[in-house]
């Protein structure tokens, strides 16, 4: 390899904290309530022992605890198996290789188990985080708040202090039992931690606007049942603002400065609005093959919707690589006196971005032409791969800093395409319940619209903020929907299209045979929603084809079923 590591460097905050490895939402989960209960730290405990299923189950089939865990002494086989299955997140579980990774995030302490080794979050506990710390309005702050009420149930409001008051589940007991075993931890204080807003504020609006109107319904629902929920949710908005930015960056980093309908105070999305992103010039489009049948028309849209996205990676993984080396060059400008940087003590992506104008070039070019001589000077042109020798030849008419991203891509492109696949697939929950994203073996992908995502979608669309006055304890009341009132939603929300074709990204106007595939798909979806118990069909009249929420909630507070019959 002819680049030292200052030349592979590719991650920068501002763009993303992924680190583009393949995750899993347990431990995202996991992280995210470490970050949460440290204000956006991380802790100082680090677990790097092997943990073991029998360690655990040893905690409630001692004599000691009986009184707690009243019947597992009795049984420890069918408590060993309770503890493996329930309460514990196992890497490769099932197979001989299987380790421990820690506690599964049903509790907001559950990081203090975790097994550092096993339990990576890989940048994506961080960046949930500051998303919906930097949300604008008042939900981003009352997202963080809701979902630390809901998961550090049975603690002191003050400290992590068990205080039964109410009756807890027995997982939740479980956690709060093995917090009193361990020391209480404390945040790692790192210095000049990048927090800035994310590229695209309107989709942190939209995650936290979504978060606080799901735990409305905490009190409804089982608790494992709305973690499920919370992780789908996560996983589904963060793979959302990925794709937002691999459309947003490559241009921004063309024009050399932010789009003027993008930043914390111009960007035009209103997480309240029926069309929320009205006005957005990179709104994500989706074309999603609800049905799931392999070789069908709709399948083959949902295909080419998908190859259109990952299309978007070489582009994006260029545009990366700018950022990070407009930082290190200013960096170094910095360290010459010739730049100031601000007092938060770092570089925003739109801040980066003027240090690519015409004002600098005669510093770039000789601050890239040292880094490019170093590689010539490490290995000699004629002894560089092939398709490497002519990025460094000066005929070829480019300026040093566009020779040397082309000798980055031409070396690491590839490898990083694979890792941001990697990372889409992992947060679209590719071939996993609540997935957006599907590929049979060796077949292509394609997206799709899951039962549980859909769901997950369906719950968060019946429920709208009270207005003020209300005597309801829900901060939320249910309304119903028609089904293609539903439809534009899922368009204008969340950039998921059934009905039709996502007009910009990769799609054209329909045709005739699209528009059969088009007819399909939407009867595949009523189909779908028929099936997960949210829309029933009461005649054929169009207006009676309403979806309605399973639980019943005025502004006055929560009907039952008996009385939502006698309303009927």
């Amino acid at each position: 390899m002819a680049l030292r590591r200052r030349d592979t460097e590719f991650k920068h905050l501002g763009v993303s904290y992924l680190d583009f490895k393949r995750v899993q939402m347990d431990r995202v989960l996991t992280g995210f309530l470490m970050r949460l209960n440290h204000r956006g730290l991380t802790s100082r405990m680090v677990r790097r022992n092997n943990l073991s299923v029998a360690e655990f189950t040893s905690e409630f089939t001692d004599a000691r605890h009986a009184d707690s865990f009243q019947g597992f002494a009795d049984h420890p086989d069918m408590a060993r198996r309770w503890v493996e299955t329930q309460l514990l997140d196992m890497v490769n579980r099932g197979k001989p290789t299987q380790a421990v990774a820690g506690l599964r995030p049903l509790h907001g302490l559950t990081y203090k188990f975790r097994d550092y080794y096993h339990s990576r979050p890989y940048g994506a506990d961080a960046q949930l985080y500051e998303m919906l710390r930097h949300a604008r309005g008042p939900y981003g702050t009352l997202a963080l708040e809701e979902i630390r009420k809901f998961f550090f149930t049975g603690l002191d409001a003050t400290s992590a202090v068990s205080a039964h008051k109410a009756p807890i589940d027995v997982e939740t007991q479980a956690v709060l039992h093995l917090n009193s075993q361990v020391r209480a931890d404390s945040p790692h204080n790192v210095k000049g931690w990048y927090s800035a807003a994310p590229l695209c504020i309107g989709q942190a609006d939209l995650l936290a606007d979504d978060v606080v109107r799901l735990l409305a319904l905490k009190d409804l629902l089982p608790r494992i049942t709305m973690v499920e929920y919370l992780k789908i949710l996560f996983a589904f908005h963060l793979a959302l603002g990925q794709l937002k930015t691999m459309k947003l960056l490559p241009q921004a980093v063309a024009r050399s400065s932010a789009d003027p309908a993008c930043g914390h105070d111009r960007c035009p999305a209103a997480a309240d609005a029926a069309d929320p992103l009205a006005g957005c010039p990179f709104r994500a489009g989706l074309f999603v093959d609800v049905a799931g049948v392999p070789g069908s028309p709709a399948a083959a849209l949902a295909e080419r919707s998908a190859e259109h996205w990952l299309r978007r990676i070489p582009g994006f993984v260029r545009a990366a690589y700018t950022v990070r080396k407009l930082d290190e060059f200013a960096e170094h400008l910095v360290g010459q006196g010739k730049e100031i940087r601000s007092a938060r003590g770092y570089f925003t992506v739109p801040e980066l971005l003027r240090f690519g104008t015409g004002n600098y070039t005669r510093l770039r070019d000789e601050f890239f032409s040292a880094r490019l001589t170093s590689i010539t000077d490490d290995i000699p042109v004629s002894e560089q791969p092939e398709e490497v020798r002519p990025l460094l030849d000066e005929a070829m008419g480019l300026d040093p800093f566009e020779r040397y991203l082309e000798l980055l891509m031409a070396y690491r492109g590839r490898y990083h395409h694979k890792y941001v696949v990697d990372t889409i697939d992992a947060l679209l929950l590719k071939n996993r319940p609540g997935a957006a994203i599907v590929q049979p073996h060796q077949g292509r992908r394609r997206f799709i619209l899951d039962s549980a995502l859909l769901e997950v979608l369906v719950q968060v669309a019946l429920l709208r903020v009270n207005p003020r006055g209300g005597s309801s304890p829900y901060t939320h009341h249910t309304v119903s929907l028609r089904l293609d009132e539903f439809l534009a939603l899922l368009r204008n929300r969340y950039g998921l299209h059934v009905d039709r074709l996502p007009a910009g990204d990769g799609f054209g106007p329909a045709g005739l045979e699209e528009e059969a595939a088009l007819r399909a798909n939407t009867e595949a979806f009523t189909t779908r929603m028929r099936e997960i118990g949210f829309y029933d069909d009461l005649s054929d009249a169009y207006l009676t084809q309403v979806i309605t929420p399973r639980f019943t909630i005025t502004e006055h507070g929560l009907v039952t079923a008996g009385e939502r019959q006698k309303r009927t």
